[in-house]
């Protein structure tokens, strides 16, 4: 498998996120896509399973938008991979991976687990408790594409740890992930006024709101900066 990321700067990588990954011939790849070949995992990033010479022949470029001010943009260069053959064999490795990943109740979230290795090493997820029985492959709710587990729409029951294990005849790694489902939260957005601007010390009113899981989204105008 192969991943590539989003030239996103850093100082507005917390408000802006990647919608879609266009390939050089017109082709999109969003976060639903149902292929064999591409996906998105949740932080942006696009992968490719099963690499091969002719997947370095494709450039792609990103789609994003931000989530405050609701531009959307697109990245100027396109990107591609480079498949070299291997020479000699090798055990799995994990390269790409995520200690935890906290996603809303209702929404998709995406598990990486991508490894280098020769012969191409296999995947296998489960749920790190006593029996580690291995996920099934895919059902309704939970699939695994490559070294990605993908969950489509979680649910409270499915927070807790899961492993992945990689594997070839040269040997194995291991990595394991924190999955952590949030409630959902109910957003109050309002533009301050000159009157709600000696409202806003009242700071009590705030924290009331965050104890029951409401975010207040406030705009205001250039003369509160």
């Amino acid at each position: 498998m192969a991943v590539i990321r989003c030239p996103i700067p850093t100082f507005v990588s917390d408000y802006v996120k990647v919608t879609s990954w266009e390939r050089i011939d017109g082709f999109l790849i969003t976060p639903g896509i149902i292929s064999a070949k591409y996906g998105m995992l949740e932080s942006g990033d696009l992968y490719i399973r099963d690499t091969t010479e002719h997947d370095g022949s494709y450039s792609f470029r990103c789609h994003t938008e931000n989530t405050v001010t609701k531009e959307k943009k697109v990245s100027m260069n396109y990107s591609r991979i480079i498949v070299t053959e291997p020479h000699h064999n090798q055990p799995p490795r994990v390269t790409r991976r995520l200690n935890r990943v906290a996603v809303q109740v209702g929404h998709r979230a995406t598990l990486p687990c991508i490894a280098q290795g020769y012969p191409v090493p296999s995947y296998r997820w489960h749920r790190a408790q006593a029996d580690q029985r291995p996920l099934p492959d895919h059902t309704i709710s939970v699939s695994q594409e490559g070294g990605v587990l993908i969950f489509h729409k979680v649910v409270p029951s499915d927070t807790g740890r899961y492993v992945c294990h990689v594997t070839n005849v040269m040997g194995e790694d291991k990595v394991d992930t924190e999955l952590v489902v949030e409630g959902k939260k109910d957003y109050i957005d309002f533009t301050l006024t000159k009157s709600h601007k000696l409202k806003l010390k009242n700071e009590s009113l705030v924290f009331r709101l965050l104890e029951r899981n409401v975010v207040v989204v406030v705009s205001y105008p250039t003369w509160l900066a």
